[in-house]
């Protein structure tokens, strides 16, 4: 069945490993929206990233739920519909949960990022974000620390990510771990599942006429609440054993095939 509305990840789902959306995967995408459903791009990144995305898919409208479903946009109105922030005291138990010369701390807000860097190794992993501001002091967030909706732990060590795990079970976040160095934040409860639900209540869409394409810990409520949740053959374990329907890999055009399935 065409579902109204279709939400997708971006990175590992979307996006090949060289990081960029196929030309069969943006036919597909285009395709599906001229039935009539709903695009929707959740993603943990951040609502700018997800429009350069949609930009070069060439679709008419979407929605964006960036940085794990903590807000959620209409793509190119650049207020957000709804937006949900952590308590500034949270914020500063993360960081002191946080504090090691091996951990980086990302932070975002629903218009700008953050790293606070303590690890300058740690950059070099990862390609230049020119979005992301660089800091070493938080007194240089200014008024935006008390607006953060996500954070992001980041090590090269397993011990103390797992230690980070273990410390941040006793505060009040929803913690999802996506790779072996990341552990990401948001106010507990918050999940791609919660922007899908409020989009839901406005558009007059019910989760059972709803499908969702992931591969990760951070799609893993969302697969759950839509109707047809698709996991792509290059998924978590975990996240394949809730799925509906398996698809070929992100090097495959996973997404442009569980599109096709689901034109059926």
């Amino acid at each position: 069945m065409v579902p109204k509305l279709l939400a997708i990840d971006l990175d590992g789902t979307t996006l090949n490993s060289q990081g960029t959306i196929s030309e069969k995967n943006k036919t597909y995408l285009r395709k599906i929206t001229e039935t009539g459903a709903q695009l929707v791009i959740a993603t943990g990144r951040s609502v700018y990233s997800a429009s350069d995305f949609l930009e070069t898919i060439g679709v008419q409208s979407a929605y964006i739920v960036p940085l794990n479903g903590s807000a959620v946009f209409k793509w190119q109105n650049p207020e957000p519909l709804m937006v949900t922030e952590m308590p500034t005291g949270l914020v500063h138990e993360i960081v002191a949960n946080g504090d090691s010369d091996q951990v980086n701390i990302y932070f975002s807000t629903i218009k700008n990022s953050y790293v606070l860097i303590r690890d300058e190794s740690l950059m070099s992993l990862f390609i230049k974000s020119l979005e992301l501001n660089y800091i070493h002091d938080l007194s240089e967030m200014g008024s935006d620390i008390d607006h953060i909706s996500k954070m992001l732990y980041c090590t090269k060590n397993p011990a103390i990510l797992t230690q980070l795990i273990e410390q941040t079970e006793a505060l009040a976040v929803e913690a999802v771990k996506p790779d072996d160095m990341c552990l990401e934040l948001t106010v507990e409860n918050t999940s791609k599942a919660d922007g899908l639900r409020y989009l839901g209540e406005q558009l007059g869409i019910q989760a059972s006429e709803m499908a969702a394409v992931g591969d990760s810990e951070n799609d893993f409520e969302m697969l759950k609440y839509v109707g047809n949740g698709i996991v792509m053959a290059n998924g978590m374990p975990h996240i394949k054993a809730i799925a509906d329907y398996v698809t070929l890999s992100n090097d495959e055009d996973g997404l442009a095939h569980a599109i096709a399935h689901l034109l059926k």
